[in-house]
């Protein structure tokens, strides 16, 4: 481990309250391991090994933020063993320099005429000061053939707009827009949060080379409002008790080969683990840091029971009223049984399973954010029926990640994971994006934190688009 810093000394104490505040960064998607080790100082050596070791506990800094709320308090341990050796509390919050949204509501009056033959078509951009320089931070929609234009309130994250810092510069520049992208600058004004943010500026736009002509006042004038919005964190909510469910589905079908041989993908090889394994480990070590009772719903599909019956939202455990298991140890173990008891069959469908963990998060959504990790081998068979699925559930507090594994074509999957705009059926729109796929294999060589940073990069923020969603507050 690297040494993430040391607190101040404190002489003579034996329940010291240290005031040196230590920061990490945090990322959700890593397992992030911390140890804190107290010592008893004996000199001025900078090195440890000069200074006795009362204790030491250790956690990860998801845990930290996840399953303890903010607050852990631990005993500390001594060469691995549990002694007298005293606790230690440690409390972690988030440094936030810039928290909230700015919302502007511009217009401009008597701006300058820039088109020969009619009105200017007035846009702005909004800039921040950077060192020696300028750097853009938005543009707002162009208003055709108007001198008195009223724009769509423009809004922009405070830290994007000035770093958290109200004194710093920021420019307005209007533009009349041209379609050959030579637009032509209409006038510019400066200002910054601070005064913006103490009532409705009246800012005058100038164009430098009109300054000293006759009869020259300005080139119009922009009115703003401004008003800021308060936003939070995914921290926040989990300092405030929400937290992540974590649920599985495992694909039983037939395409994955039979389990007894080497060349399926649920072989047990007694070497390493297989994909599906691997995957479970790998992703669930990291979300069971922010599932305080540790007790994951898992499930198969695509199985067929030996009465002949198909289901596509099985038990892994053999219990449908009752499907948690302990741990992610306790999914591996009922994963394991489970391949001794159906057979592998199909079709793919995701629909079913979608649905099942739904009317879940439906059912318990207070302070809850459900998470379902499908790992799949193959081509969905019900694509029409898994994507209205998906539509529903969008409108809950849950998130699905799919992983491949195998080397099948996936191409399908991408449609699902609609990073770009909003996944959509016969007339029907997803009201946010909750789907992530990753291709196992293209991950697999760099490791399982490689893995898992891919898969859950982006569930803080569809939990945070969510709640913003449905105005759900800390």
């Amino acid at each position: 481990m690297t040494e993430l810093g040391r607190t101040e000394r404190i002489k003579n104490a034996s329940d010291p309250q240290f005031a040196t505040v230590l920061t990490t960064p945090y990322f959700f998607e890593r397992r992030q391991p911390v140890r804190f080790a107290v010592y008893d100082m004996d000199g001025s050596s900078q090195e440890l090994r000069d200074h006795d070791l009362i204790g030491e506990c250790e956690t990860t800094i998801g845990a930290l933020v996840g399953e303890h709320g903010g607050t852990l308090h631990e005993q500390l341990t001594y060469k691995g063993k549990k002694r007298e050796r005293g606790s230690l509390t440690v409390v972690a919050e988030e440094v936030k320099a810039a928290a909230g949204e700015a919302i502007f509501q511009i217009q401009g009056t008597k701006l300058d005429k820039k088109d020969f033959f009619g009105k200017s078509d007035p846009f702005f951009k909004i800039f921040r000061q950077s060192g020696g320089g300028w750097t853009c931070v938005g543009t707002s929609e162009v208003i055709m053939k108007n001198l008195d234009p009223v724009w769509q309130p423009f809004r922009l994250a405070i830290g994007k707009l000035c770093n958290g810092d109200d004194q710093r510069p920021l420019k307005f520049e209007v533009y009349d827009w041209d379609s050959d992208g030579g637009h032509d600058l209409i006038g510019i004004c400066e200002t910054t949060l601070a005064q913006l943010k103490s009532g409705t500026q009246k800012l005058e736009l100038i164009r430098a080379k009109k300054v000293g002509r006759k009869n020259y006042t300005n080139s119009g004038v922009l009115t703003i409002r401004t008003s800021i919005e308060a936003s939070f964190t995914f921290l926040d909510f989990l300092r405030n008790g929400y937290g992540i469910n974590v649920s599985f589905a495992v694909d039983f079908t037939g395409s994955n080969g039979s389990p007894k041989m080497p060349s399926s993908l649920h072989y047990m090889n007694p070497m390493a683990p297989n994909e599906y394994m691997q995957a479970i480990m790998g992703i669930g070590t990291i979300l069971a840091d922010y599932d305080s009772d540790k007790l994951f719903p898992a499930f198969g599909y695509g199985a067929k029971f030996p009465n002949g019956t198909v289901s596509h939202d099985f038990a892994l455990n053999g219990n449908g009223d009752n499907p948690f298991c302990s741990g992610v140890p306790g999914v591996i173990t009922a994963y394991q049984q489970a391949l001794h008891t159906v057979d592998l069959w199909g079709p793919t469908n995701f629909a079913p399973i979608i649905s099942r963990m739904a009317g879940i998060a439906e059912a318990h959504s207070e302070r809850q954010y459900h998470v379902l990790l499908i790992i799949t081998d193959g081509q969905i068979t019900d694509m029409a029926d898994t994507k209205m699925a998906i539509i529903k559930a969008s409108r809950l507090p849950m998130s699905i990640v799919i992983i491949g594994v195998g080397g099948a074509d996936f191409s399908s999957m991408e449609e699902l994971d609609s990073d770009h705009q909003a996944l959509s059926h016969n007339g029907m729109r997803a009201q946010r994006d909750i789907v992530q796929f990753v291709p196992f294999r293209q991950y697999a060589s760099q490791g399982p934190p490689a893995l898992a940073q891919a898969v859950l990069a982006e569930i803080p923020s569809q939990f945070l688009c969510h709640m913003k969603d449905n105005n759900i507050r800390p």
